[in-house]
């Protein structure tokens, strides 16, 4: 279960950063061009060489990895020139800017040069855009008035004929006048306004009537420092058109006229990225028409016009699109198109889209539509944004996460025979053949939807599905039972219990689909809508996740962050395993949702939260400073700890801790902030006010830390770790070989650096998964060595739980032992109690796994108390070892009286005790007496890379 939260996290985060990421790299390349061509500074280099060092990291941990190669090559540059304490050369610079135009169609959104082309997430506002004027679209028509030619007259003035009489404007500019000569275009005046108040006539190139493509864009304006205007021969009739609507805006002569005022611009769409798709459009040549294939193509799709339905037949059979578009006067054909529509996607076997624009809203439109199978039917969109909105979620939803389908049966062959339907047609699907582990498949896998049988023993469905429904976040899962029966008040009785709907047995494949996938869409929509219109979970007050990830990642993509106010806590409740132990899941459930509304209580105004794992929660407090937030996490922790609440007649309290980031330190993105206010959640729990304050590490601890990180990297790649094996002696001694194995590492001097120096800054990057194998595939090569030498051992092997919860590490280990033949007896995998603690649940799971190949579990720094008690009522344990205070401080009689009762209690559970770091003899004493099994440290043997201690002989 927390494996999946934990990927669902991860999946959210990727989403947030990769949403907001275009418009960090514009604000950082926007930085990088003004430092190259108004000049460097060093400071200025040092912010930017950190900013694309975090950048670059977090662009490729997302998957983002052309971007982050194109970064990745800046920060080459960079790194030279700061650590020679130099600043950038002109080579250096033209290099830089070099980089920066392949970067901006990666990722930029606005550009420090106005001769760069507009960028992603930029308003196509210029007047080079060539965005058409108003009624632009009637020279399309086979009704249009003919232009109406300009005619120059010797004093610079423009008479225009018009059926209201004669216009007049100056051409005051003698170089428009010679350029309009030069380039021999006529003109039309599209409108004219007049009155003190009024706007410049906008001008146009005169085209034909004829229907004809929208011209190209042409080429951006110069940049602003480059003021130079272009040869007179070069100018398009776009620049004519341009300078003629400046100069009309500064005659001062225009004569009256009848023409009605030209109406405002429509404001055009942001275009959010660069779309790629084939797309045929059934076009009437309306103004919305024309305007919507202008866009289309400026965003990048390739587009064919189409003019008849008998065309847009024919050239679906010849070639597919992506998607077709069928205008309102097409209404009464897209009832033939749809079944070339229908036969096409059956043969391609893909996903074609139909959108149909409708200018009138009734039942024969709406079902003409259905019939012909469409995805979309827009009626009367009020504009293009509207359109172009639609379009790009239909393209874009192609990418939509796969249906996940829960099917409940004890027959294991229908079961199979369901899942194989939906799995064949693309969905994930898994089977629960015992009704009671559904709660917790249910946890794990949080289906879209539910097929159940109706008869299960021990279980029924309607039982069944009352448990479900018992739970908050299953209220809305679709649940629709798969059943042969056939007695209605059965039927009625399973959707009482809330079911949402049957489906007989014997259901055909294609039906069995179709039934699953329009369930899951219409789910998936009404989540959307409630969205949409307010992202709280209405029972807590909490904000929806992705919501507040998405703020937090929009937060951190705006500029410069390093002066801004405002930050994020993390919430972490203390105990959490035992509370649920205790409470079950459905009351530690009822306690998470009440300390949510609680928190909402405490919240200040602006401030959002959610809850963000099993017994973590997020504010994110756009405002604060630094000490505010940290006395408003004070004020927010009392409020919860002093909070009496109640589950099921039992009195609970909280003790949580809290984790504080400020939003000025610049972290590479949100997971990055996240993790660092969640490991500062958990030092908070050992200071006295619960709370502790992110501070940054000074440049030189970071350029160290940065260094040591490069060198634990190159030796995952070269396989360069080191072994050390320390025995594990027991106390009464015997003949068994047993050793704990510890992973050392050479850094560049030669120094040996130990676990405790190297697996800290492993798993805060990400590296302790690799570590953990290289260590377990190396123990279980040494042991089967051994046994091929004929002197079998037994090894203990460091786990942290990061690698333990991961998803495949179960299956890894069960494919190591069988590949290399190495008995499950011949290891023991040591956890520590303080990280296993908060993923119990994950953990059992994954010990439960490896238990019948016989590998051994440790559990590390043990001490006595509720958390201990659950972790080891839970865990299949064989051993634990002693928290270090017992082996140092065994002179306090408060200790060893701990430390008796620990022994005893881990007796009763059959698990064996070992004493480790032992250093000397009367400590050994005091231990031995408190009726230990192992001792473990300096005093039997130093760590050593050979494994020849005398087992047999050794006395204690």
């Amino acid at each position: 279960m927390q494996a999946h939260h934990d990927s669902q996290q991860r999946a959210e985060l990727r989403l947030a950063f990769l949403k907001h990421l275009p418009n960090r790299v514009a604000n950082f390349a926007r930085r990088l061009r003004h430092f190259c061509d108004a000049g460097w500074d060093i400071n200025g280099l040092a912010l930017l060489f950190e900013d694309v060092q975090r950048l670059a990291g977090a662009a490729g941990t997302h998957g983002a990895l052309e971007i982050s190669q194109q970064l990745l090559s800046i920060e080459t540059i960079l790194d030279p020139f700061l650590a020679a304490e130099l600043l950038p050369d002109a080579s250096a610079d033209a290099q830089l800017n070099l980089l920066l135009d392949s970067l901006a169609p990666a990722g930029s959104t606005e550009s420090a040069r106005a001769t760069g082309p507009a960028t992603l997430g930029e308003e196509l506002d210029s007047a080079r855009s060539e965005m058409p004027p108003s009624h632009y679209w009637r020279r399309w028509g086979s009704d249009a008035t003919p232009a109406t030619p300009i005619v120059y007259s010797p004093d610079g003035v423009q008479r225009v004929s018009t059926d209201s009489g004669e216009t007049e404007f100056d051409i005051a500019d003698a170089e428009l006048a010679a350029a309009l000569a030069a380039t021999g275009s006529s003109l039309e005046i599209v409108n004219t306004v007049v009155g003190n108040d009024a706007q410049p006539t906008v001008l146009s190139p005169a085209v034909p009537t004829a229907r004809e493509p929208a011209p190209a864009a042409p080429p951006p304006a110069p940049a602003a420092a480059d003021v130079s205007p272009p040869p007179r021969a070069a100018m398009t009739a776009a620049d004519v058109a341009a300078k003629a609507a400046a100069s009309l805006s500064k005659s001062p002569r225009v004569a009256q006229s009848s023409l009605p005022p030209a109406p405002p611009a429509a404001k055009r769409p942001a275009i959010k990225m660069q779309a790629s798709g084939r797309i045929y459009h059934l076009s009437d040549c309306s103004e919305l028409s024309v305007e919507l294939d202008q866009q289309l193509e400026t965003i990048g799709y390739e587009l064919e016009l189409l003019e008849n339905a008998d065309e847009l037949k024919e050239i679906l059979a010849a070639l597919p699109p992506d998607l077709v578009i069928v205008d309102a006067s097409f209404a009464s054909a897209i009832e033939d198109v749809g079944p070339v529509l229908k036969s096409t996607r059956e043969r391609t076997n893909s996903r074609l889209l139909l959108m149909v624009l409708s200018s009138e809203d009734n039942v024969p439109v709406r079902l003409s539509a259905r019939r012909a199978g469409a995805d979309a039917l827009l009626i009367k969109p009020r504009s293009i944004e509207e359109v172009i909105a639609k379009l790009q979620a239909l393209m874009e939803g192609s990418s939509e996460e796969i249906f996940k389908v829960l099917i409940v049966e004890d027959d294991r062959s229908q079961a199979l025979f369901a899942e194989s339907i939906l799995r064949n047609a693309g969905m994930e699907a898994r089977v629960v053949l015992n009704a009671f582990e559904v709660l917790t498949a249910m946890e794990e896998f949080r289906p879209d939807m539910v097929l159940m049988d109706l008869y299960m023993p021990d279980c029924d469905g309607t039982e069944l599905t009352a448990l479900i429904r018992e739970r908050e976040e299953f209220l809305q899962t679709p649940i629709v039972f798969l059943s042969g029966e056939s007695d209605v008040d059965k039927h009625y009785d399973a959707l009482e219990a809330g079911g949402d709907d049957f489906l007989s047995k014997p259901i055909r494949p294609k039906h069995l689909i179709a039934a699953v996938s329009n369930r899951v869409k219409r789910a998936r929509a009404l989540q959307r809508k409630v969205a949409e219109r307010d992202p709280r979970d209405p029972s807590t007050g909490l904000y929806f996740r992705s919501h507040v990830l998405d703020q937090l990642a929009e937060r951190l993509s705006a500029g410069d962050t390093r002066n801004a106010s405002g930050g994020i806590m993390y919430l972490d409740l203390d105990g959490l395993p035992q509370l649920r132990e205790k409470l079950g899941l459905s009351g530690i459930e009822r306690l998470l949702t009440e300390t949510g509304r609680t928190l909402v209580t405490a919240l200040a105004d602006g401030e959002l939260a959610t809850r963000f794992s099993d017994g973590g929660f997020i504010v994110l407090s756009p405002a604060l400073a630094d000490a505010e937030l940290e006395a408003h996490a004070i004020a927010i922790r009392s409020t919860l700890a002093s909070h009496a609440f109640e589950i099921d007649g039992r009195p609970v309290r909280l003790r949580p801790s809290i984790g504080i980031c400020g939003l000025r330190f610049a972290f590479a993105d949100a997971g990055a902030m996240l993790n660092a206010a969640e490991r500062l959640s958990r030092e908070a729990r050992a200071t006295d006010k619960g709370v502790r304050t992110f501070e940054p590490p000074k440049r030189a601890d970071q350029t160290q830390t940065d260094a040591m990180v490069d060198t634990i990297r190159n030796a995952i790649a070269r396989d360069s770790f080191e072994l050390l094996y320390q025995p594990i002696v027991a106390v009464s001694g015997g003949n068994e070989s047993q050793y704990q194995t510890l992973v050392r590492l050479r850094d560049d001097s030669g120094n040996l650096l130990t676990a405790a120096q190297i697996l800290p800054l492993a798993e805060s990057h990400d590296l302790i998964v690799d570590i953990d194998r290289w260590v377990l595939a190396q123990a279980m090569r040494v042991i089967d060595m051994r046994r091929a030498e004929g002197q079998p051992v037994k090894l203990f092997v460091s786990q942290s739980a990061s690698t333990l919860v991961t998803a495949d590490q179960a299956d890894w280990m069960i494919s190591q032992l069988k590949t290399r033949g190495v008995p499950g007896s011949s290891l023991v995998l040591d956890m520590v109690l303080d990280s296993v603690e908060t993923h119990v649940d994950a953990i059992q799971a994954f010990c439960n796994k490896l238990v019948p190949l016989g590998v051994g579990f440790c559990l590390s720094r043990m001490v006595s108390g509720d958390v201990a008690d659950l972790v080891m009522e839970r865990l299949p344990l064989s051993f634990i070892k002693l928290a270090p205070k017992f082996v140092t401080g065994t002179h306090s009689a408060l200790l060893k009286n701990e430390l008796s009762q620990l022994v005893s209690k881990a007796h009763k559970k059959g698990h064996m005790v070992v004493a480790q770091r032992v250093e000397d003899a009367q400590a050994a004493a005091t231990l031995w007496m408190s009726g230990i099994d192992y001792i473990q440290g300096n005093l039997v043997q130093p760590a050593d890379k050979n494994l020849a201690f005398d087992f047999q002989t050794a006395v204690l």
